[in-house]
């Protein structure tokens, strides 16, 4: 293979993984995290001159990190919740050794 075969093969999945129809169809199912993720799916893979605009005017913390907060603070409530749920669910259990 080539170097430029090895490029246009690249060029080529990447289009094919990260066109819109793809994003669209990789999206979380829990509605509220469809927002975030298409906005990171098309920050991130959709916006190649955009980044090279960022990175040259040093703005890439200022509009990443936005987002990376976003989804840090929709992890922590996530693992809350979830917390939450499995101590109510053991709340209700009784527990009985044996021999007792």
């Amino acid at each position: 293979m080539t170097a430029e075969e090895l490029e246009s093969g690249y060029r080529w999945i990447y289009r094919r993984l990260f066109s819109h129809t793809s994003i669209w169809r990789r999206r979380p199912q829990e509605w509220r995290a469809v927002a975030p993720y298409l906005a990171m799916s098309y920050l991130y893979k959709r916006s190649n001159r955009f980044w090279r605009l960022l990175i040259k005017h040093d703005l890439v913390h200022a509009v990443w990190q936005p987002l990376v907060e976003l989804t840090r603070v929709r992890h922590v409530r996530f693992r809350r919740e979830l917390e939450a749920r499995l101590e109510h669910s053991r709340s209700g259990v009784g527990i009985v050794a044996a021999g007792v």
